[in-house]
């Protein structure tokens, strides 16, 4: 089993996103110096405003959410803190927004920087609001992101490349510089947020990291079901190796003495991040209705009536985590014998001396309990 932190700069009221963002920083050395095995970051863009926030939230708007709108600049500052951790951007290299030859580029030059460091982690996004900035049409993004791994991959291991699609052509040979030190390239991963997602991982031979868990437990059984079934049979992308990985992302988690403690520090961040997300106007009822392909996210009608119940969501989801090391390895084990390889956990939106205390009562008390391979 391997343990990653994810982060998307959600930061204090009162305080700044730049100081947010050294924080990070900090906090990604101390989850490398208690034993986690990647940090990632989520791209995101625009963010929301005080207004929003404060009306989505009611009176759980203690913390704001920000943004990593370069996160290529941000892991390399992270890359200059660290030796051994993993960077690994879940969910962060959005292709529909981002021309491929560019994703290729600054991964291959981050994992030279590394020596080696790195996994690319893509998907296509679930915010409506971002795909509608980018003037990209929701119903386009799955065949623009399958798109854009064909392409990547010819550039990471054919010199020089030419590409040919119905988005992207590269019709005159290039050469991508520079080259990833990884060979035969970086492991490719995908957010998946739907049973087909995971299926499509699996036959592809990428990781996957599962997203959308707030449908519930069911859903999550299903999901791993579906990757660890097609990827037995899987065929590789051509100059590619099998990845079999698979990450469950729990968006908000806390580890403490006591429950009451985990409770306390946790609240307000895991109460906004679901309103956002899963609340009547929220992203997933956004972008349902979009295309075919977001349907699965229409799914939601009875977390939306529990939304504030965090007791009750936590039963039903590993969505949000919260508690003593004893709960959070129970709950880790149940996703263990599902065929989850990874955890990601959202350790993020709380004050940094809670993050910096949930990472070290992470490592000391919770990573012990799995074999780390």
């Amino acid at each position: 089993m391997r343990f990653g932190i994810v982060q998307e700069a959600y930061f204090e009221k009162g305080s700044t996103l730049q100081r947010r963002y050294f924080d990070m920083v900090d906090e990604a050395v101390h989850a490398e110096k208690w034993g986690f095995d990647f940090y990632c970051t989520s791209e995101q863009h625009f963010g929301y405003s005080d207004e929003y926030e404060t009306s989505r939230a009611d009176k759980h708007h203690t913390q704001k959410s920000g943004a990593v709108a370069s996160p290529e600049s941000f892991l390399s500052f992270v890359a200059a803190r660290t030796e051994r951790i993993r960077l690994r951007p879940t969910s962060v290299v959005l292709l529909p927004f981002n021309h491929p030859a560019r994703v290729a580029e600054w991964i291959s030059t981050l994992d030279n920087l590394t020596n080696g460091r790195v996994d690319l982690g893509t998907a296509r996004s679930n915010n409506l609001s971002t795909i509608q900035a980018f003037g990209v049409n929701p119903a386009d993004t799955k065949e623009i992101w399958r798109e854009s791994l064909d392409f990547i991959l010819k550039a990471f291991t054919e010199d020089p490349f030419t590409y040919e699609g119905k988005w992207f052509n590269f019709p005159d040979p290039r050469t991508l510089t520079p080259k990833p030190i990884q060979q035969p390239h970086p492991p490719f991963f995908v957010s998946a947020s739907s049973v087909s997602t995971h299926r499509a991982a699996g036959e592809l031979g990428i990781g996957a990291m599962t997203g959308g868990a707030i449908v519930g437990w069911q859903y999550v059984e299903e999901a791993s079901a579906a990757y660890c079934e097609a990827i037995k049979t899987a065929t590789p992308l051509p100059g590619s190796t099998v990845n079999h990985s698979l990450g469950f992302f729990a968006t908000r988690v806390n580890c403490a003495l006591t429950t009451e403690e985990a409770r306390r520090a946790i609240e307000d961040t895991a109460l906004l991040f679901i309103d956002i997300n899963i609340g009547p106007g929220g992203r997933y009822e956004q972008l349902a209705p979009t295309s075919p392909d977001y349907s699965y996210l229409q799914n939601i009608k009875e977390m939306q009536e529990h939304q504030t119940d965090l007791d009750y969501i936590m039963e039903k989801t590993p969505y949000v985590l919260f508690g003593t090391p004893d709960f959070l390895i129970e709950k880790f084990k149940r996703l263990e014998a599902m065929g989850y390889t990874e955890i990601l956990l959202g350790i993020e939106g709380m004050s940094h001396e809670d993050n910096m205390k949930a990472i070290e009562m992470l490592g000391r008390h919770v990573f012990p309990a799995f074999d780390r391979g």
